[in-house]
């Protein structure tokens, strides 16, 4: 993008100065130094950023230090029920852009109207570098962002969206990369009305791992492009309350500020004393439109005989979130749970014959989805041979037919979370995870090659035995093997905690 000359409101002479002070190495913070933003002021990436004084920033600063909120910018807005301009907040790590220098980051412009398409911002200006955190925890940032705006028509995307309107959440970089002091944590530019296609600020490399803290800034960031003020509600975004840290727009009226009903002075700017954020969102972009979501039931296996006790297992995907899933079998409620991995076990007391085994998942919106199945009660197998007349991959443990080593996810396969295993346990013994069954340890009826082994809870857990490849060595002896109480654990202890699957 070209450069954009800054205006004659520099002196000629200062300008010269900063660009004497590059060329004889002096850094972009002693560069910047010299100059002050002003409203209006034009700036291009490769420029020294213009220094942004942080009284220009109308907020608090939060227990961690770090100042956030808006910058009054007078720009012109669009007053909710006007012409919304897009229904996408596009939230860039800036990871898939490149700076001047060649690294990843995103290239910004001042300029004197926000356009997200081509990275022009009223507030900033300069090279801000991509986010440093693992693609794992940018995940759940998202996640929880999307989960922030779940009620209103809005979608929230990480992939850009291209040259078409959009409302842009940068989350990356330092503040000082951009012309903000160390002691930033968020701004965004500020009308009193919808910005469209205006840029916000997160300082996501403050604090990468910090999921739920970069979720507040983002989402308060946002909303200061919508016209929303700060206000003294602590579960909402708004507030620079820090409990709860987990924060969503709350439907109830609460005083606009930071430090009490109108204080400091100037919160109220916009004419109101109170807010709702829940109801301004509303009015901006209506409801979301509800889906249910989908269920699907992955054990027990369609056919296969089950004993009491069996295990329930389901995959589900939702676009905004899972709030909740529910076991019931023959009608009746049997287990809720409100985080993965979705296992459950049917009674222990449940009668031999035919039963219907439902699922049933709600998300933050409320509709249900829901996925059911017969399944079969019956005698215990008694060998692999019972159960391969059903699935040749089928194994027997403990009267039970689950799925053995050919089938991923079944006894014995390796694993990384409990959400990988069909039977919900991935247990670790000498350094390796398995996909393990529960079993009884009088009974030792786990399947060939395999022995059940304590998991030093009073219980038993499936493992190869000590025939097989564990315990075994290149010298052809056998190893030492740990104390089974130490080296074997639940899987419980191994949970990988997946976020909701996402559209």
């Amino acid at each position: 993008m070209p450069s954009m000359l800054h205006t004659v409101r520099v002196p000629a002479l200062l300008a010269c100065l900063v660009g004497a002070l590059a060329a004889l190495g002096g850094t972009a913070a002693t560069a910047r130094a010299q100059v002050d933003a002003l409203p209006g002021d034009l700036r291009g990436p490769d420029e020294p950023p213009l220094l942004v004084d942080d009284s220009a920033i109308v907020g608090a600063r939060r227990p961690d230090g770090l100042k956030t909120g808006f910058i009054d910018t007078g720009e012109p807005t669009v007053a909710p029920g006007g012409s919304l301009g897009s229904r996408i907040i596009y939230l860039n790590n800036c990871k898939g852009e490149t700076t001047s220098t060649g690294v990843p980051g995103c290239r910004i412009t001042r300029a004197s109207t926000n356009d997200s398409r081509t990275n022009r911002s009223t507030i900033a200006s300069g090279n801000l570098l991509a986010y440093t955190g693992s693609d794992t925890t940018w995940a759940s940032i998202v996640a929880c962002v999307r989960e922030t705006y779940a009620p209103f028509n809005v979608t929230v995307v990480d992939t850009d969206p291209g040259n078409v309107p959009h409302f842009e959440a940068m989350a990356a970089g330092r503040p000082t990369e951009i012309g903000f002091s160390n002691g930033v944590g968020g701004v965004a530019p500020f009308s009193c009305g919808i910005i469209n296609n205006a840029i916000t600020f997160s300082f996501a490399n403050l604090s990468p791992n910090n999921v739920n803290q970069n979720c507040w800034t983002i989402a308060q960031e946002t909303a200061h492009a919508f016209g929303l003020s700060h206000s003294m509600l602590a579960s909402d975004p708004m507030t620079y309350i820090p409990n709860p840290p987990v924060k969503r727009f709350q439907n109830e009226s609460a005083c606009i500020g930071t430090s009490g009903c109108c204080q400091p002075q100037g919160e109220c700017r916009c004419g109101d004393t109170m807010q709702n954020s829940y109801q301004r969102l509303l009015g901006i972009f209506g409801p979301a439109t509800p889906t249910p979501p989908v269920v699907m039931i992955e054990t027990p296996l369609p056919g296969v005989p089950v004993t009491p006790g069996f295990v329930v297992r389901a995959n589900v995907m939702d676009d905004q979130g899972v709030a909740s899933v529910e076991l019931l079998v023959d009608g009746a409620s049997v287990t809720l749970l409100t985080t993965p991995p979705w296992a459950f076990n049917a009674p222990a007391s449940i009668t031999n014959g035919t039963h219907t085994v439902t699922v049933r998942a709600t998300d933050i919106n409320g509709p249900p989805g829901e996925a059911t199945m017969q399944v079969l009660v019956g005698e215990a197998c008694g060998s692999d041979a019972a159960c391969a007349i059903f699935d040749p991959g089928l194994v027997c443990v403990d009267g039970r037919c689950v799925p053995g080593e050919s089938t991923t996810g079944g006894l014995g396969t390796t694993c990384e979370g409990a959400d990988e295993c069909f039977s919900g346990l991935c247990a670790t013994k000498d350094g390796e995870n398995r996909c393990t069954e529960s079993c009884d340890l009088a009974a030792n009826a786990c399947p060939d090659n395999y022995e059940c082994l304590s998991n030093g809870a009073g219980g038993g857990l499936c493992w190869p035995s000590s025939g097989g490849c564990l315990g075994c060595s290149t010298r052809g002896g056998a190893d030492p093997m740990l104390p089974i109480g130490a080296g074997l654990v639940l899987g419980a202890l191994f949970l990988r905690r997946r976020r909701r699957p996402l559209a």
